[in-house]
């Protein structure tokens, strides 16, 4: 498993750059992140439990904490902060970016 080596929140709140010790960055929308959220709210307890978030185009990343070694808490500006993203699921969820 690749572990992140940077994160980086970039136009204003709106993206989340990650980069993996393998040589891989991912970006995502902030939009991706929260209407994906692992948490139980989003996902349910089931696959068929599982909750189209809609409306939240214009949601943004106001805070990153990290959970242990193996993910973030992210917490957006609509209050949402209950998914715990691990190393794995972020890099599922990310578009690959080319190298700069």
């Amino acid at each position: 498993m690749a572990w992140p080596t940077d994160i980086v929140v970039k136009n204003e709140g709106r993206n989340l750059e990650i980069a993996f010790d393998d040589g891989v960055t991912v970006g995502i929308a902030a939009e991706r992140l929260r209407v994906e959220s692992p948490s139980a709210e989003v996902q349910g307890h089931s696959p068929s439990e599982k909750r189209t978030v809609t409306g939240k185009e214009n949601v943004r990343v106001v805070d990153i904490e990290p959970i242990g070694n193996y993910a973030i808490r992210i917490v957006f500006d609509d209050g949402h902060n209950t998914g715990l993203y691990a190393w794995d699921y972020l890099r599922k969820l990310g578009t690959v970016t080319p190298a700069a």
